[in-house]
């Protein structure tokens, strides 16, 4: 889901939000109960080379903004628990050959 129809929303949008490779395809996904905080929060890290994930920090670093996208992944109801679903998401990726950054290093 593009990130900027998330933007235009009056309330807190929570899922799963994904940050794409777009040159290897490879992906990070993290949980998040606001996902436009989220989005710049995760931008910001990325762009001061702070992210918590090291590998996807360094490919970051080389390859450059233009070869990534940040979006909302999966939307989650109010009830949903996002612990779920990004173990069911993760999964999902992976049994279609896509390969995840590691989460937190530091």
């Amino acid at each position: 889901m593009d990130i900027s129809d998330i933007f235009s929303r009056p309330g807190k949008v929570r899922g799963i939000l994904i940050i794409k490779n777009l040159k290897t395809g490879r992906s990070f996904l993290k949980k998040t109960e606001d996902a436009v905080k989220s989005f710049k929060d995760e931008r910001f890290h990325l762009d001061l080379s702070m992210h918590e994930s090291e590998e996807l920090q360094s490919e970051y670093s080389s390859l450059g903004l233009e070869l990534f996208t940040i979006e909302l992944d999966t939307e989650a109801g109010p009830d949903d628990n996002l612990d779920t679903l990004l173990e069911k998401r993760q999964q999902e990726l992976l049994d279609n050959g896509v390969s995840l950054y590691s989460g937190p290093s530091r």
